[in-house]
């Protein structure tokens, strides 16, 4: 019994240090590019509610800051912008398009071995809907979580795939009507940590 014991406190001895360092693996700034898939839906409330989605893709940019807290524990905070429109439903002629979508994040990790991370995700949004006559609605202060995972592959470079869950606040365009907007969201990333 003294054996084991003994055993089992060397490996944990062992395994502690080399833990933190798996933490570590993952720390500091890192840019990325994505591409994303998003099934967007709009709604429209008078009374009745009339809605439509569309499913786009899109590039996104990510900034992030990543720390490790502890051994195995990592806090990431950041940013993505949208480098381009996604659809956003068809009322009749009228193609809704999502515009000028960004977000700030936190997102907190668990470093499963040296190159692999698991991770929350809880974002701030912003963005505004733009009508085919070219008028838009700003939708800001909306909220968006998601999981996702990160791998890494040699020192600096990095693959991810997340799923987001975004809800816009509602919004009135008009006296007696209102918007709404909300999407689901999967997107794989690549990108370089300094």
């Amino acid at each position: 019994m003294r054996k084991l014991l003994t055993a089992i406190a060397t490996a944990a001895a062992l395994v502690t240090p080399l833990a933190h360092a798996q933490a570590n693996n993952f720390e500091g700034f890192s840019v990325g590019l994505g591409v994303t898939s998003a099934d967007t839906t709009s709604e429209v409330v008078t009374g009745t509610s009339t809605n439509a989605s569309n499913t786009d893709n899109n590039a996104v940019l990510q900034l992030q800051y990543n720390m490790a807290v502890n051994n195995t524990f990592v806090v990431g905070f950041g940013g993505t912008a949208n480098l381009g429109d996604l659809k956003a439903g068809t009322f009749g002629a009228n193609q809704k398009k999502l515009k000028d979508g960004y977000s700030l994040y936190v997102a907190p990790g668990y470093v499963f071995t040296k190159g692999w991370m698991g991770y929350a995700k809880l974002a701030y949004l912003n963005a505004s809907l733009q009508n085919s006559t070219g008028s838009s609605l700003s939708f800001d202060n909306g909220w968006g979580y998601g999981l996702g995972v990160q791998a890494l592959f040699g020192k600096n470079w990095f693959g991810q795939a997340e799923y987001m869950v975004d809800q816009y606040n509602d919004r009135s365009s008009m006296p007696g009507q209102t918007d709404k907007l909300k999407s689901s969201v999967f997107a794989l990333t690549a990108g370089y940590k300094f």
